[in-house]
């Protein structure tokens, strides 16, 4: 049987392809050929080629063309229509990652040093509606169980959504044989947007099962001579510049180096931003591939990101997240309990991993409590929390399978 994937399988971001990739390392061990719909938007294509470096890009290429089956390339509802039934797809998982996100009007609006700013009109992926919402699936001559799987709404303000937009959304999520979601807080907008009818339930990330689902990886010892790495190193990797200073980074490796840890930069897509003298660095291009391998087996991760945060936690890596997360209002208050890192966190039962660093008047937490939080880290906890997401993983996967098979 054929499923079709829709996601942000071509972005040039390490977390979206590995967590597509898994997906289909699952469906391809058990049997079923798995394709991805290739919906790929215009203005979301422009922005990632315009901000990462044409080296990471064909880094990225080459993943996508080893790993990912896709069908032709679609712009629209009406090209989503056509592929389907040209592949002979017999079931669609929409997800995991930020499928269910929606940009609204007043969310776009900002205070700054000059007044009242409104910033530009969002990419179609973020804008309801789009194929993520299941746009497309009012043109399909053959109705095929099309299902959401982990979704995430990227902390979107959803009560800011509501009158004829709220039932439009409600109507749209109506629509699945099946919804579950990454977060609590993208449960709570899905119940609010269908006037509690739909409950979904939290489910992991696919990143979580990743070991079970890949089988071919890099080993430590192909990294450690292809990147120079130190036996035990600490990766660090930020984008913005708030979260801590080129001195805060120098106290933190000193004290490391004490502890017989190096400090290793590890970039993002974009490169390397922050301002730092670690004289370690692994710079881009990297394949997506050797940036989990690379985390897989370092001695700890500090950054931003979440899917870092998902990979540490699935390979009991100690770790400390500084959340860039959360919806802002006003520059002055930061809703924590949107970040999917804080929502991860609180599961995993690891709050005390992570600082928020949105909110006004932050502080980058002392470099020997960073540092505390790593060695002192509970590897039992992880890994009887990566276990119980894997269990859960393969509950969501067989509950999937199920709602394919059975039509109608």
């Amino acid at each position: 049987m054929k499923i079709g994937i829709l996601t942000y399988h071509s972005v040039y971001n390490f977390g979206a392809n590995l967590q597509v990739y898994s997906t289909v390392g699952y469906l391809k061990n058990n049997g079923f050929d798995p394709i991805i719909i290739n919906w790929l938007p215009e203005d979301l294509e422009e922005r990632y080629n315009r901000t990462v470096p044409d080296g990471q890009i064909e880094a990225h290429k080459i993943f996508f063309k080893k790993n990912l089956p896709c069908t032709e390339i679609c712009r629209n509802d009406n090209d989503l229509a056509i592929v389907i039934p040209k592949h002979d797809i017999k079931g669609i998982i929409i997800g995991s990652d930020a499928v269910l996100q929606h940009v609204h009007f007043l969310s776009r609006i900002h205070l700054s040093k000059k007044g009242i700013v409104l910033r530009k009109k969002p990419a179609v992926d973020v804008l309801f509606p789009n194929p993520f919402w299941g746009s497309f699936i009012h043109l399909m001559d053959e109705k095929i169980p099309v299902i959401i799987m982990s979704a995430s709404s990227q902390n979107a303000n959803f009560r800011l959504f509501r009158g004829n937009l709220r039932k439009r959304m409600c109507i749209s999520l109506k629509q699945f044989k099946s919804i579950t979601v990454r977060d609590e807080w993208t449960k709570k907008m899905v119940r609010y947007l269908t006037f509690s009818s739909i409950v979904p339930d939290i489910t992991p990330d696919p990143v979580f099962a990743y070991n079970q689902n890949i089988k071919e990886q890099y080993s430590k010892d192909e990294l450690t001579r292809k990147f120079n790495l130190p036996e035990k190193y600490i990766l660090i990797s930020f984008r913005n510049r708030k979260c801590v200073t080129k001195e805060w980074l120098n106290s933190f490796q000193v004290m490391a180096e004490k502890n017989n840890l190096h400090c290793v930069v590890l970039p993002m897509p974009d490169g390397i931003k922050f301002d730092h003298q670690i004289k370690n660095i692994i710079d881009i291009p990297l394949s997506p591939e050797e940036w989990y391998g690379i985390i897989k087996y370092s001695s700890g991760y500090i950054g931003e990101n979440m899917h870092p945060i998902v990979v540490a936690l699935h390979n009991g890596i100690p770790f400390y997240s500084f959340d860039s997360y959360g919806i802002v209002r006003f520059k002055y208050f930061v809703n924590e309990k949107s970040s999917k890192v804080y929502d991860i966190l609180i599961r995993a039962g690891f709050p005390e991993k992570r600082i928020g660093i949105l909110s006004r008047g932050y502080k980058p937490p002392r470099p020997e409590e960073v540092l505390g939080q790593l060695v002192d880290f509970d590897l039992s906890k992880c890994e009887n929390f990566s276990r119980s997401q894997q269990t859960k993983y393969n509950a969501m996967m067989d509950n999937i399978i199920s709602s394919i098979k059975v039509r109608g």
